[in-house]
């Protein structure tokens, strides 16, 4: 019996040019896009339909946006150089960053959420104080061409910087270079740290290549048959999904190295920039040359990596806090982790 071709569930339609980097907020519902067309805009997942009015700002086209660790605001880089900041309603912090002689590729935030580091089409990573802009450290001259992509270390002690044909970690608070991976094909458009940071992987030529991230070795090779433009790895750590040129996507098992399911693509055949999944693991998104956002519901693509609707609208986060709206699985399992160190070491302290 030949499968069922899968749907995706909605298509965001609007932008006037190329999506080069998109956001899922915290609340697993809202995509915000950033656009070569100089506009952000918020989606509804649920409902396909655009939240108010486009963002507009100065500085040109948009090529890369990063949300905060606290899903409260929203960095965004510009063709000009400039870094802004937005709240998740679209109002944009006042203070504009500048430093950059040329176009912001690549944004990534510590995971404190204490500092904001960016990467130019000049060659060069800034890194700066999250609130007041200042430049603490920087800026790091790369000699790796445009830095196409950063990400931060789960500890954000390290940050990891793709270019051309290489991949370079940095120290986070000396700028120092830890050490290159060279020879990882053509230039490097993502990069992306495992859950444990033990990993990294990056996206270049027709392969997603898995590294030690201490020693640089190379772990595995995932091929392709077109280029890849972005990697991005599930909450849970164990699927990655590639997308890239002639709207093609994959996905992995990060374990067995086995493709999930058949390559799926838009089709109108167009390169795709940037995937990423939802928080809650319930959606996959890409984005890239044929302006669009395409939502895919993850269970109709893999279905052996459906997640089960959650019971109830309340939920225990991270900090152990009551919340309300849609469950994160794995919230909750960090939470029980949580409850059961305090327990243990509760236990500890009791006298005999």
């Amino acid at each position: 019996m030949q499968s069922k071709t899968p749907t995706a569930k909605h298509k965001f339609e609007g932008h006037e040019s190329d999506i080069y980097s998109f956001v899922f907020l915290h609340d697993n519902v809202h995509v915000v896009s950033g656009s070569w067309d100089g506009t952000m805009r918020k989606w509804d997942c649920e409902t396909g339909r655009l939240i108010g009015e486009p963002w507009k700002g100065e500085g040109r086209g948009i090529l890369a946006l990063a949300l905060s660790p606290d899903g409260k605001t929203i960095a965004c880089g510009r063709v000009d150089g400039s870094v802004q900041r937005w709240d998740t309603d679209g109002k944009m912090i006042e203070s504009i960053w500048t430093g950059h002689s040329s176009w912001v590729r690549s944004l990534s935030w510590s995971p404190s959420g204490g500092h904001v580091a960016s990467g130019s089409v000049d060659g060069t990573i800034l890194i700066r104080e999250a609130d007041s802009g200042k430049v603490e450290v920087g800026p790091i001259k790369t000699k790796q061409g445009w830095v196409y992509s950063l990400a931060y270390s789960p500890l954000g002690d390290r940050i990891a910087s793709g270019g051309d044909k290489t991949i370079c970690i940095w120290d986070s608070n000396t700028g120092k270079l830890v050490g290159p991976i060279k020879d990882v094909g053509a230039g490097v458009d993502s990069v992306a740290w495992s859950l444990d940071g033990s990993k990294l992987y990056s996206a270049s030529d027709r392969f997603a290549r898995v590294f030690d991230s201490v020693s640089g070795t190379l772990l595995h090779r995932f091929q392709h048959d077109y280029y890849l433009y972005s990697v991005a790895l599930s909450r849970k750590d164990n699927v990655l999904v590639c997308v890239g040129g002639g709207g093609i996507a994959q996905l992995w098992d990060t374990e067995s190295h086995k493709p999930l399911g058949e390559p799926f693509r838009q089709e109108d055949r167009k390169d795709l920039r940037c995937a990423s999944f939802s928080p809650d693991g319930q959606y996959l998104a890409y984005s890239g040359d044929n302006n669009t956002i395409t939502l895919w519901m993850v269970q109709d693509i893999a279905p052996q990596l459906a997640v089960p609707e959650p019971p109830s609208s309340s939920f225990l986060n991270g900090d152990g806090i009551m919340e309300e709206g849609r469950k994160n699985p794995y919230d909750n399992f960090f939470a029980v982790r949580l409850m059961c160190s305090a327990m243990q070491s509760a236990l500890a302290d009791t006298p005999n």
